[in-house]
């Protein structure tokens, strides 16, 4: 994921396409994300399935994050 094309789509207030990039062909996974919120002290996106907090690995597959905090 570009994550400087993802903010700039956030900013302007394109957030469904923000979304489809994170997923990027993901979007059948059993953890892909299904909303976001940005980090207001990183400025990062966190994904979220559900009320459970996702994250991508190494092989470019959706996870449950680890570390919640």
């Amino acid at each position: 994921m570009n994550e400087e094309e993802f903010i700039a789509l956030c900013k302007n207030g394109k957030f469904k396409e923000a979304l489809a990039l994170a997923l990027q062909g993901g979007e059948k996974q059993k953890f892909s994300p299904s909303r976001f919120s940005m980090d207001k002290k990183t400025g990062k996106p966190i994904f979220y399935r559900g009320n459970k907090r996702v994250e991508m690995d190494e092989d470019g597959e959706w996870q449950l994050a680890k570390n919640s905090w």
